[in-house]
């Protein structure tokens, strides 16, 4: 994971990968793992768009039920049950409970209907227990912050979830192991040659370099901005704008809420994350710069008023928001009742030879998905050499049973100096490569020490510098280690970290200080509606500006 832009210039690839999402990543990764020369090339940072702003959920989609999309939920399970499997470090169990009022736009029996057939789609070998009935008592028991008027009982599911940016960045490195030149901070522009896609231009966004990438096929991941990367002849589609907050913990740490706000029915997620709380998300169409997607303030009210009116025993008001983030949906334009009911299924497109662009879809398939592509590609580049699937290990898997070697990683770490959770979560995000970042401590203890309140160590910033490809310090602090998502703006923690990855990036004092005020520029904020108008109405995004 060392950035080389030369690498790219001049380079002869079967495939050329435009972006750095979890699309373009397990694309790049399974290209490469089947045989392909590959380059994976993205204009910003690895998963700086929407694959580090979701839910950090790893789920068949409960809610896609209504609309009867089984066989994406079916397909959103298997993969479940694939993941766990390979990345047992990077994908966590969680158990959701549903409580169900009188008056609910989804009965109770309704509601068991559908968490029957979930468990059905699901099949057997899963990371989770199937859905039990609980009684109103049983809930009141369990959960006392719980709205208690009109509860007529509910429900207990599994899923699981995940740190999205962490999954996609493992999914980079896979591709580069495999044989990718893979590079961040590197904006491509097609090239079009007598009505085919023959490649890309890239330039580095971090000086004057330029290099041409021929392919013999190019795929365009890039979410929001494929839609004019070819000059408006991809597919139709709409922005879909979600906001998540970050609040303070539950008080039990493992169980997580499907609710339903009362406002307008759409159903949402509470879900407990590194020890703190997402709540989410919203969905709004949008039509701006997805540089400039606003998160407003109206949005942060809403959630936090249904949150309120279905969990009032915690009493999470505005300056509980720890934290917030917004991201876009690329679907396909088409009729429908309401946002949540157009469809997630996912679908390649060939705007014109040489080209394919990957549309809708969800996170928790990308992997399945980019078989399909890579279905497509074949056809216009024969057999690749290696006749492989891509369920293999995702980052550094633990070879031993995972528990057993979790225990012994923790006990390690805690020895070391760390605070049992920084040893906890510092060998869940790392896997195997957790050894590494433990003789980081072992060599200077003082990298130990905790970020502020967070379960996140030193240690962690320096590996992440050292070997993650971290270009700005905002790459550090937001996908790296998700800082940003779960505090407040802190200039003197800015500073202490960007000291200490100086010498990896070769800082010196005045672009240390730089690096703190863009970072702290460009902090999540929550804006008000009407600062928001006039950008939203700034029509269709432009990719090349």
């Amino acid at each position: 994971m060392q950035r080389d832009f030369a690498a790219l210039d001049g380079r002869q690839v079967d495939v050329l990968v435009i972006g750095g999402g979890i699309y373009g990543a397990w694309t790049a990764y399974s290209a490469a793992l089947k045989g392909w020369s590959v380059a994976l090339v993205e204009q910003g940072d690895w998963a700086s768009g929407t694959s580090s702003a979701s839910s950090k959920l790893i789920h068949g989609g409960l809610r896609y039920l209504e609309h009867f999309e089984f066989s994406l939920v079916r397909h959103a399970l298997e993969e479940r049950r694939t993941l766990a499997h390979i990345a047992p470090h990077l994908i966590d169990p969680v158990s959701f409970t549903v409580p169900v009022y009188a008056g609910d736009r989804v009965s109770r029996p309704k509601m068991k209907a559908g968490l029957t057939l979930y468990d059905q789609l699901a099949g057997g070998n899963q990371p989770t227990a199937g859905h039990a009935s609980l009684s109103r008592g049983e809930l009141l028991e369990r959960l006392p912050y719980l709205r208690e008027q009109d509860l007529r009982g509910g429900f207990s599911y599994g899923d699981c979830q995940e740190d999205d940016a962490r999954v996609t960045l493992e999914a980079v490195r896979g591709a580069a192991q495999a044989g990718a030149t893979v590079c961040n901070y590197a904006r491509a522009q097609p090239i079009i040659e007598r009505g085919r896609v023959k490649g890309a231009r890239v330039r580095d966004q971090l000086g004057e370099a330029e290099a041409e990438v021929r392919a013999k096929l190019t795929v365009i991941a890039c979410g929001p901005w494929s839609m004019t990367l070819l000059g408006g002849r991809g597919p139709k589609a709409k922005l879909i704008k979600g906001v998540h907050l970050m609040l303070p913990p539950l008080p039990e740490p493992r169980t997580a809420f499907l609710l339903t706000a009362r406002r307008d029915g759409r159903v949402f997620f509470v879900i407990p994350w590194y020890e703190q709380t997402i709540v989410g998300t919203t969905e709004s169409e949008y039509h701006g710069d997805p540089e400039l997607a606003p998160i407003l303030e109206s949005e942060v009210e809403y959630l936090l008023d249904e949150t309120r009116r279905a969990l009032p025993g915690l009493q999470w008001q505005r300056d509980s928001v720890r934290g917030a983030w917004v991201g876009l949906r690329t679907l396909l334009e088409e009729e429908a009742g309401s946002l949540s009911a157009v469809s997630r299924e996912f679908s390649v497109h060939l705007p014109m030879p040489g080209a394919l662009v990957p549309m809708g879809g969800k996170f928790t398939t990308a992997r399945r998905d980019a078989e399909e592509i890579l279905a497509q590609a074949r056809r216009q580049l024969g057999p690749p050499p290696k006749d492989r699937g891509t369920d293999v290990p995702l980052g550094r898997k633990p070879r031993e049973e995972f528990a057993s070697w979790l225990a012994r990683m923790r006990e390690r770490g805690e020895a070391l100096g760390l605070a049992p959770r920084c040893a906890y979560w510092v060998a869940k995000r790392f896997g195997s490569d957790v050894e590494r970042v433990h003789a980081l401590i072992d060599e200077d203890p003082a990298l130990a020490q905790p970020l502020g309140a967070l379960p996140f160590c030193r240690a962690e910033a320096l590996y992440a510098a050292r070997y993650e490809m971290v270009v700005h310090l905002k790459d550090l602090v937001r996908r790296r280690i998700p800082l940003m998502l779960m505090m407040p703006p802190n200039r003197e923690l800015l500073e202490e970290l960007a000291a200490l990855i100086a010498p990896e990036r070769g800082w010196d004092a005045a672009e240390q200080q730089a690096q703190v005020e863009r970072t702290l520029s460009r902090w999540p904020r929550i804006v008000a509606d009407e600062r928001a108008t006039a950008q939203n109405s700034a029509g269709p995004p432009n990719p090349t500006e």
